[in-house]
């Protein structure tokens, strides 16, 4: 897209427009070759490896951020100066070098004005000190309510945002056979968004508002929407009501992204030429995200399988939307969306799904970038394309959301993501897990043995352990999962559950003491109940080498390690 063509785009900031930037970088084309990383290209992105690790940042622009996440912390806050800063130290020693004189003049005795300059230092210092010290607890107390703010503020926007995303699912599972439309609707329209300069929050807001664009049809009878044939006139129209209805049930709100949803929902069936619906707007009197949305959506829709038609392959989705240009679509933005296409190959997206190395890697890399911009949507989203382009849940779980949360440690510990923003991931993951793990349990039923999986007090960190439980119960293990246990807790649990195997876990060193003592205590009240030992701190914590005892060393071999220990025999008790 040349400059002139960027250009076209600009608008004033009310309208939520930027400025064209350069498009997405060799990094995002990959992303979007994964199907999962299209949300990312805004910005500087950082590459990750699969332990978790920040290999080399890709870009310059800094990552966009919530609102929440934009409030100034404490420490970036520079140091307020006070009337003392201003009055240098030799103007200090004058003017108690002119007290001096003045008291010799005056007839003091030396004893007296040292006294009396000594004096006036201690004062002067203990003033100084006092305003220091309440200045300081000022800004603590400024600090911890900022926090609080930004935790509530970042609550918020996810639960805004889950709400949205829910809702378009509701709708989308009508007609579709999952919800990945909904999911390409919202990174195709934020990749052309962001290809064509718009700004970094209008494409934010439109990441979660296009997957709205067709809230309208709840109010389409299923006999019409799924109607396996072609429509006739009468039902046509009947169908064409479903953008004014979206719009009326959605406008309106407070929500900048339900506004915007509203919008969408109204003008994504216009037409460049004035010949679409439902109000006939024409060229630039269609609003952009409308103008964006349709060429996404239509793409998608050509590309996708009805209940009508099966789908036409990509090169035959490219022709018939070239042949459109000027009539159905606006030119500029069917030319910017080929441009995309076109770094890619069209092919591509059927390259990476061949490679599933290549497919993991984009999905950890998007994946840990959701994580780190506090991104629930661009999380679940890239989950919700790697499991639809084949990847299994426990690869998942092992090299995705493990690394991604190594790296997440990884930045608290160098004070990069302060506690807010890491609370606020822990929280998208649990949240990605509950999900993955409700479609890896499908219909499961517990026919195997009883698995006992224990988190010991003080250690915060469960969603490693959580992950293994979620592997054992999805392969037909009984499973019970305990956190923030203490060791008597565990041994009442394990008198009266009677576990086949217990799975002690522990990321933080100052568990690994609870743990011993844990091990200690089974050992000598239930030596028959083999043990394993899951998590950073104790795998190089405690001896794993006993006939009664495994250690867990990859999350995706948890029911290969369960098995192999149920099958060693059991310790007889010396006599």
């Amino acid at each position: 897209m040349t400059g002139a063509t960027q250009a076209r785009f600009r608008r004033p900031a009310k309208r939520g427009m930027a400025p064209p930037r350069p498009g997405p970088g060799d990094q995002t084309a990959a992303a979007y070759r994964a199907g999962a990383g299209a949300i990312a290209a805004a910005g500087g992105t950082a590459k990750i490896n699969r332990a978790g690790s920040r290999l080399e940042s890709v870009g310059s622009e800094p990552h966009v951020q919530p609102l929440s996440l934009r409030l100034a912390s404490g420490s970036a806050r520079s140091r307020r100066r006070t009337l003392l800063d201003h009055v240098s130290y030799p103007s200090w020693v004058v003017l108690a070098l002119g007290a001096a004189v003045g008291a010799v003049l005056a007839g003091a005795s030396a004893a007296v004005v040292g006294c009396i300059v000594v004096l006036a230092c201690a004062t002067v210092l203990l003033g100084w000190r006092i305003g220091e010290d309440a200045r300081t607890a000022l800004e603590q107390e400024i600090n911890g309510r900022s926090n609080e703010l930004k935790k509530a503020l970042s609550e918020l926007e996810i639960a805004q945002a889950e709400t949205v995303r829910r809702l378009s699912m509701a709708i989308e599972f009508r007609d579709e056979d999952t919800g990945a439309h909904i999911e390409r609707i919202g990174r195709f329209s934020t990749l052309l968004a962001e290809q064509i300069g718009m700004d970094p929050e209008f494409c934010a807001r439109l990441s979660h508002a296009a997957p709205l664009h067709d809230v309208g049809k709840v109010a389409i009878p299923d006999a019409i929407l799924l109607k396996p044939g072609p429509l006739t006139p009468a039902e046509r129209a009947i169908v064409e009501t479903h953008a004014e209805e979206g719009h009326r049930l959605v406008r309106g709100s407070s929500s900048s992204i339900l506004d915007m949803a509203a919008t969408i929902a109204l003008s994504h069936q216009e037409k460049w030429d004035g010949s679409g619906y439902p109000r006939g707007l024409a060229g630039e009197a269609i609003p952009i995200e409308g103008r964006i949305v349709a060429v996404a959506d239509v793409f998608d829709a050509l590309t996708s399988d009805r209940v009508y038609r099966k789908a036409f392959s990509v090169e035959d989705a490219v022709k018939m939307m070239r042949e459109e240009r000027g009539h159905h679509f606006d030119p500029e933005i069917l030319d910017a969306f080929m441009e995309v296409l076109g770094r890619s190959g069209p092919d591509a997206r059927e390259g990476i799904r061949a490679d599933p190395v290549a497919l993991m890697e984009n999905t950890l890399e998007t994946y840990a970038t959701a994580l780190e911009r506090g991104d629930a949507e661009m999380a679940e989203g890239a989950i919700a394309t790697a499991i639809e382009d084949g990847l299994p849940p426990t690869t998942l779980h092992a090299e995705v959301i493990a690394p991604a949360l190594h790296y997440i440690g990884e930045l608290s510990e160098a004070g990069e993501m302060d506690s807010a923003r890491e609370h606020l991931a822990l929280g998208i993951t649990r949240r990605v897990l509950a999900t993955l793990y409700r479609y890896m349990l499908g219909g499961t039923e517990p026919t195997r043995e009883r698995v006992l999986l224990v988190v010991l007090e003080g250690d915060p960190h469960t969603l490693g352990l959580q992950m293994v439980h979620d592997q054992l119960a999805a392969a037909g293990y009984h499973t019970s999962f305990q956190t923030e246990a203490s060791v008597e807790q565990l041994l009442a649990t394990v008198g009266s559950q009677t576990p086949d195997v217990i799975i002690l876990g522990a990321t933080m060193a100052p568990a690994v003491e609870s743990v011993v003592r844990a091990v200690k205590e089974l050992r000598e009240s239930h030596p028959d109940i083999p043990v394993m030992l899951r998590g950073a701190a104790v795998s190089d914590g405690l001896p794993g080498e006993r006939p009664d005892m495994a250690v867990l060393e990859r999350i995706d071999e948890s029911v290969a390690a369960v098995e192999e220990l149920l099958a060693r025999p059991v310790p007889v008790p010396s006599l």
